[in-house]
């Protein structure tokens, strides 16, 4: 990212490197990962299949109520682990999102600077980042950042959707995956994601309509989606006005996700308003 946080898979150690855990602390690979004895998949040891590793160290947050005043999410929840706010998955490769190495906290700041998406709205995706600001300030006591940081869309729509929708391809990828984790589909319903998904089933880079394509299997009445990430062009034109035609007969009474109107109905205008003014600089993310 433009500030050097890493982007990709394969440079997971970077990442770790940068972090306090590791340079103040007594963080390093194997504090989570086993070569032998955790998962074959991403070889993490038992013990950090959830944050509750950290508490190895912040000892100070073990007990249920202070790691509730801490954490400001219900105990057990995604919200409450110490992975979704300190480790999000902000890195790509593989053709998902993959979790960011360096330890950090949630900043709009941050995501206003550097385009780098936070913790807060890749789970809460139905939020802008004007409700992240807040939140931030309140619990946590971190000024809300200059109002010239963020623009209209910025500050007004859901920031999940502008990063979909007028984001460069990294970030379209990252969102379109976000709308399909089992998380920020609890936090956020999983009823109004389609359509902007939809979109992202013609873009110009294969990795994101394939991503696309995943998480919207992942919503209810889509898991028969039969679509070809790298189909013919003219299939793959179509597949955005089936898919929302598919949306709209299933209905939904979301309204507060901006660009949903009063009564579910997408706001066309605005969506065709985001996707003119889309990031169309080549992003070559060497995994």
């Amino acid at each position: 990212w433009p500030d050097g946080m890493v982007r990709v898979s394969g440079r997971e150690f970077n990442g770790l490197a940068e972090s306090p855990c590791y340079q103040r602390g007594q963080l390093s690979c194997l504090t989570c990962h086993s070569m032998h004895g955790g998962d074959p998949d991403d070889q993490l040891a038992p013990i950090a299949r959830t944050g509750d590793v950290c508490l190895r160290c912040h000892e100070a947050y073990a007990a249920a109520p202070a790691r509730a005043a801490h954490t400001h999410h219900a105990p057990g929840s995604s919200g409450d682990d110490c992975y979704s706010c300190h480790m999000p998955h902000t890195s790509y490769g593989l053709l998902k999102a993959i979790r960011s190495h360096e330890v950090s906290s949630p900043s709009v700041e941050e995501s206003a600077r550097f385009r780098r998406p936070n913790a807060c709205n890749l789970c809460h995706l139905d939020r802008s980042l004007t409700w992240t600001m807040g939140q931030l300030k309140t619990w946590y006591g971190i000024a809300a950042v200059d109002a010239e940081e963020l623009d209209d869309d910025e500050r007004a729509l859901a920031a999940s959707i502008v990063w979909a929708l007028r984001g460069d391809a990294g970030q379209r990828a990252l969102a379109a995956w976000h709308m399909g984790w089992a998380p920020a589909l609890a936090a956020a319903g999983d009823d109004w994601q389609a359509p902007f998904l939809a979109r992202l089933l013609n873009d110009p880079y294969a990795a994101v309509r394939r991503i696309a394509a995943a998480s919207l299997r992942r919503l209810p009445g889509f898991d028969a989606l039969e679509y070809d990430h790298v189909g013919a062009p003219g299939a793959r034109a179509a597949a955005p006005a089936m898919v929302s035609d598919r949306w709209r007969a299933l209905g939904t009474s979301r309204d507060d996700p901006a660009l949903l109107l009063p009564g579910g109905a997408l706001d066309l205008a605005g969506v065709g308003r985001l996707v003119a003014d889309r990031d169309q600089r080549e992003v070559t993310l060497a995994e």
